[in-house]
């Protein structure tokens, strides 16, 4: 709450019984209940109206195409690039093998990666 952990809300609370007369807490209570009660009720009115706004403006077509454009441009980048895991576990986007290796056939292409992930395999199993 408020970025407080419950042994620092516990130390204000203490602060503020041993500085604050307990026949007065009641009303800084009430006070702080009705300073909380406002600020939320603000948010809600500026969220509500942002969503208002943001579809006045077309924010939402306008994510939706950014969205899309993202989404071709990492199409395309995949198409290129080749993605090898390696015996941890982490991926590596490479770029594509056939493009590298293009003096090889596709069942050269095939032949090479099973004989490396073989060797990788032996490694792991070392380990």
């Amino acid at each position: 709450m408020f970025g407080f952990s419950l042994a620092e809300l516990i130390l204000v609370i203490l602060i503020a019984l041993i500085f604050i007369k307990p026949k007065d807490l009641p009303e800084i209570a009430h006070f702080v209940g009705k300073i909380f009660y406002r600020g939320k009720r603000m948010y809600g009115d500026l969220k509500k109206s942002l969503k208002e706004m943001e579809g006045e403006l077309g924010i939402d077509e306008l994510k939706h195409e950014l969205n899309r454009g993202i989404a071709e441009e990492k199409a395309k980048l995949e198409e290129e690039m080749t993605v090898i895991v390696d015996m941890y576990g982490n991926e590596h986007h490479v770029p594509n093998v056939k493009k590298v290796r293009s003096d090889l056939s596709e069942e050269e292409i095939e032949l090479e990666i099973k004989k490396h992930n073989e060797e990788n395999s032996k490694i792991t199993k070392l380990d």
